[in-house]
């Protein structure tokens, strides 16, 4: 057996391989504090800090599964001691130091990957106007930055503003052309586009000016991502193989990787999944090449988006979990909450409400616990979200209205279009399609006004959907064709698909169904030329509606039987509840009532067991129905109450047809 001193070095020898932080002898070194000179320093106060300084660098040693503020305490405590004896120079030192972490970075930029940015601002207001205009400039650009990512970003332009005025006045152009980048970037999350273009392209031009190779990628990759927030995917194409072209001639593997991902990004927009996943793969290989660890988490996560997108969500989940994995590996907990996202996405297409809730809740704590406002703003939107489809919508609505709010407070035009958006959709469910337009029409305008083209398509979609509802079909159609022009000219195929098929539902409630059949089709050949299976399912259930209102009921049959088998396929479980309510409404009108109570009776399992309400009280109603074509009065009546009560609770439209069946039953009972 070993003996105990030899079991206490050999546990020693692991916590220095584990160790993040360089030797406290090699970084006394740097400092050029000699621990023999410490007695000789006076006043005895200074001297006690120069002591606790020597101590927390070498004798500190953070247990192996702590946090990762504890593994740089000992930095950490070293410097604020330095601030004390007003030893500046050597606490600059301290955050410059080069922790042994994945991603290799100085200490004060490692604390922005962990996302502790509240840390970042106390340590950098302390060294602001201590050094030099240099010092001044990283530590104002680092303030920019850290308020930018909690969501101030008010605060973080100011910064960033004071940075800019700093490099012109020292003649510094790459810090002028970095600081119009970050502007760039905060106006960027503001929404406000035409803004940030405009600092973008000053950044440029400096960079061009002054030979700067790497800044130039850079500049013309933030332009790319402006115009693909614009939905100008083409343009943002464009601008990043231009980017890519830079940071290949120049070798920068990193600026290649940024670049590949943001064509991927650009192409799954477009809905070329293929293309999409071809570039993130690439970028993947050299984030893995070049041990860059949180490029590489993000990679992972596009991939598990694109295969999101296709339907694929087994494939998409193993990504995130992969992803999921890394961000908590590195300590990055703002990565971390968006993956946390990720999934609950997976899972509510999935109809798993309660585990896509279980994972949006748990991003909001980690939104809320960093000081995130979007990302707290953009939790509370996908809760609300996932509550519309279970149709808790009073839930809903005091969950956009949040949202909304943190987006006016934080300035985020985008962010407030967008949940204005989803309060429309809400109301629009609700019945209440007034309100619902009001919503729309505001969402609408903030779009144009910020230049957002596939923004405004969405918005012009929901209007179309909205007068629908209200039986105005050519002002609908109007609208769609609209967002179908604008889909096609920024060649959005995902938007495109969406818009056909809502032409395809409006012509269907005109009852010119052969037009709404030419729809659908050209609706059902995009989807299955994005290997869209989800939106594939949609539209051979909708064509199924059609070809039951032309009375074709073999062939509405096999419409939604081909919807189930996709519905099934892909794990959407409220799909399947849909298309086993159609099959068993269809079978009605073929007097199959045996076989139509066995789907709308599946229908109503399904959706309670995933508690999507307004379907399983569409199924009650239907049921309600078949029972009366058998005889039963008495059934009827009580499965006529239990829908009514349902659509009472939600406020949904089934209400007065619910109303209106139960006079109708009580009638033919007297």
């Amino acid at each position: 057996m070993s003996k105990p001193s030899e079991l206490e070095d050999r546990d020693r020898e692991t916590l220095n391989k584990l160790c993040i932080t360089p030797s406290g002898e090699s970084i006394l070194s740097q400092l050029g504090i000699e621990t023999t000179a410490i007695k000789t320093i006076k006043p005895p106060w200074k001297r006690n800090k120069y002591r606790a300084i020597v101590n927390w660098l070498i004798k500190y040693k953070p247990l192996y599964d702590v946090i990762n503020i504890e593994k740089v305490k000992g930095l950490l405590e070293a410097f604020y001691h330095l601030y004390e004896v007003e030893a500046w120079k050597e606490a600059g030192k301290i955050l410059s130091v080069v922790l042994n972490t994945p991603t290799n970075e100085k200490l004060h930029n490692q604390l922005q990957t962990w996302s502790y940015y509240r840390e970042q601002i106390d340590l950098y207001g302390k060294l602001l106007g201590k050094l030099n205009s240099e010092w001044d400039a990283t530590c104002l650009g680092g303030l920019g930055n850290a308020y930018q990512f909690l969501g101030d970003y008010t605060r973080a332009i100011e910064f960033h503003e004071e940075c800019l005025a700093i490099a012109r006045e020292k003649g510094y152009r790459k810090g002028e052309g970095n600081a119009l980048g970050n502007l760039g970037n905060a106006y960027s999350s503001l929404g406000d586009y035409t803004r940030a273009m405009k600092l973008y392209q000053q950044d440029l031009v400096i960079a061009r000016e002054i030979g700067n190779c790497r800044g130039e990628g850079g500049a013309l990759g933030n332009l790319g991502n402006v115009y693909h927030a614009l939905g100008d995917y083409p343009r943002a194409i464009e601008f990043h193989q231009q980017c890519l072209a830079i940071e290949q001639e120049i070798a920068n593997h990193q600026g290649q990787g940024d670049a590949l991902g943001n064509l991927g990004n650009a192409y799954l927009c477009q809905g070329d999944y293929t293309r999409a996943i071809e570039f993130h793969q690439k970028r993947l290989a050299i984030t893995q090449q070049i041990g860059n660890r949180q490029g590489e988490g993000e990679t992972l996560g596009n991939l598990g988006i694109t295969y999101y997108y296709q339907g694929d969500h087994r494939q998409a989940i193993s990504y995130f979990e992969q992803k999921l994995a890394m961000t908590r590996e590195i300590g990055d907990r703002r990565g971390e909450g968006s993956v946390l996202t990720n999934l609950g996405n997976v899972y509510e297409s999935l109809g798993k409400y309660s585990q896509a809730i279980s994972y949006f809740h748990k991003h909001l704590v980690i939104a809320q616990a960093i000081g995130d406002r979007q990302g707290e703003g953009a939790a509370l939107g996908n809760l609300g979200t996932v509550y519309r489809s279970t149709g808790d919508y009073r839930q809903a609505i005091s969950c956009f209205e949040q949202d909304l709010a943190i987006a006016r407070e934080i300035r985020n035009r985008r962010g407030e279009g967008m949940a204005l958006g989803n309060l429309g959709i809400v109301y629009n469910s609700l019945g209440e399609y007034y309100q619902a337009i009001s919503y729309f029409e505001q969402d609408l305008a903030i779009a144009r006004e910020i230049g957002d083209r596939s923004g405004e398509g969405a918005a012009l979609g929901n209007l179309g959907v909205a007068y629908r509802y209200i039986g105005d079909y050519y002002q609908a159609i109007s609208y769609f064709e609209q967002r179908l022009a604008i889909a096609q000219q920024i060649k959005d195929r995902w938007g495109e698909g969406a818009a056909l098929g809502n032409l395809g539902t409006a012509y269907n409630s005109l009852g010119n169904y052969q037009q709404a059949v030419l729809y659908f089709e050209k609706r059902l050949a995009i989807a299955r030329e994005l290997e869209d299976r989800p939106g594939e399912a949609t539209v051979l259930g909708n064509m199924g509606v059609v070809y039951r209102f032309l009375g074709n009921y073999p062939q509405a049959i096999s419409y939604f039987e081909q919807h189930f088998t996709i519905a099934n396929e892909i794990g959407d479980r409220a799909g399947a509840g849909r298309a086993m309510g159609n099959l068993g409404i269809t079978l009605i009108k073929l007097e199959q009532y045996s076989k139509a109570l066995e789907y709308l009776q599946t229908a109503v399992n399904i959706s309670r067991s995933i508690g999507d309400r307004s379907t399983e009280a569409i199924a009650l109603s239907n049921l309600a129905i078949l029972y009366d074509k058998l005889g039963d009065r008495n059934l009827a009546l009580e499965y006529c109450d239990f829908s009514l009560s349902i659509a009472t609770e939600l406020k949904i439209p089934l209400q007065k047809a619910c109303i209106k069946l139960k006079q109708q039953l009580e009638r033919s009972d007297k």
